[in-house]
């Protein structure tokens, strides 16, 4: 799949914009502050429904004007096309998908599997957990069936068992939520672990490419203690959750620590070849998705070349243009951009307008 058509109005420094994108590759030039970062920003809207910036979706309003739309065309591999649109007013966040109201931002990111690979993909290797989960439930949202209605229940159990212990009802009012989440739990941790070897199939070929032969090893922490199962753990921390006011075991604390040759990743490498090896993870994840469901995500890549040397950014590069799916680039200077993906299409931004050539 692939955005064959792109459209912002009134979100951040574009008055109003219109793209056709390449199918394949597609680079984007301009300063900084210039508006590539909003470009990728805006695809990333309709994919996942929200912004990656900390700012959130109100302050994408242009100044001056109350609302923003960003709306698309996404041709699918059997011919059809789907219409995305995500708009912005003082009322709220509104989804669409071919025209209904009633869409949802799981219908977005069903309808537009993104990889985003941005300044900040080092939080995945040297901070906490929460962005080794986000990486690993992606994946497995989009192969593993079974895992998203079954984190649903989970966290709706979790919730009601929170406050329960927030409130300091009895215990039978606590432990009465745990049989379900158990049972959400199991097929989450099933799922996850399922993914997790598919991941660790494909890595070693992929992180190879770009780092070398050093063996890379994942570790998965399920998020409670004991050999006895997820329930045993409830039942055994029960009075340290009543404490704590919350439960502090389950699927919601787990972890994927990544290490090479016997050392944490974040202690290994340096900070550029900690991008190239998230970077590697991320492809997997592609490669993955292709293999599994025959969908290609699309690769939104915020300035490639930082604190990456020209030959990291050359086999960069080869890898992403051997994907063969929908790719947005951003670079400060043509001059940056690898020979590899010139062959692509170039935009320019500059002063909230896009040109391509």
């Amino acid at each position: 799949m692939h955005l064959s058509q792109l459209r912002l109005q009134n979100f951040r420094c574009f008055e109003a914009a219109d793209l056709q994108p390449d199918p394949a590759i597609n680079v984007i030039t301009g300063d900084n502050a210039s508006g590539k970062t909003t470009l990728l920003e805006a695809i990333y809207f309709l994919g996942r429904g929200q912004s990656f910036r900390q700012s959130g979706p109100r302050p994408a309003i242009r100044a001056g004007e109350n609302a923003f739309t960003v709306t698309a065309e996404i041709a699918v591999p059997d011919g059809r096309s789907h219409r995305l649109g995500v708009s912005r007013d003082k009322r709220g966040i509104r989804y669409r998908r071919d025209g209904n109201s009633d869409t949802s931002r799981i219908d977005l990111i069903n309808t537009l599997p993104l990889q985003m690979v941005g300044p900040n993909v080092h939080r995945l290797l040297e901070q906490g957990p929460r962005y080794r989960r986000h990486f690993l439930d992606w994946g497995v949202f989009h192969v593993e069936h079974a895992f998203f209605p079954a984190w649903r229940r989970f966290r709706r159990a979790l919730k009601q068992r929170n406050r329960a212990l927030k409130a300091r009802l009895p215990k039978a009012d606590i432990v009465v939520w745990d049989a379900e989440l158990v049972r959400a739990a199991e097929i989450v941790d099933a799922s996850r672990r399922a993914y997790i070897d598919h991941l660790y199939n494909n890595l070693p070929a992929q992180a190879a490419k770009l780092l070398g032969d050093e063996p890379i090893v994942l570790e998965y922490d399920c998020g409670w203690r004991g050999e006895d199962g997820y329930g045993a753990a409830l039942a055994a921390g029960l009075d340290q959750d009543t404490r704590a006011g919350f439960t502090q075991q389950g699927p919601h604390r787990a972890d994927l620590r990544v290490s090479i040759a016997s050392a944490a990743a974040r202690d290994w490498v340096s900070r550029g070849q900690q991008k190239i090896l998230t970077t590697a993870m991320l492809l997997t994840q592609a490669r993955l998705l292709h293999a599994r469901r025959h969908v290609q995500p699309v690769l939104l890549i915020d300035d490639m070349a930082a604190e990456l040397g020209v030959r990291y950014r050359q086999v960069l590069a080869e890898e992403i243009a051997s994907l063969g799916g929908q790719c947005f680039l951003t670079f400060l200077e043509p001059q940056l951009v690898p020979d590899v993906i010139k062959q692509g299409a170039m935009f320019h931004v500059e002063r909230g307008a896009v040109t391509r050539g």
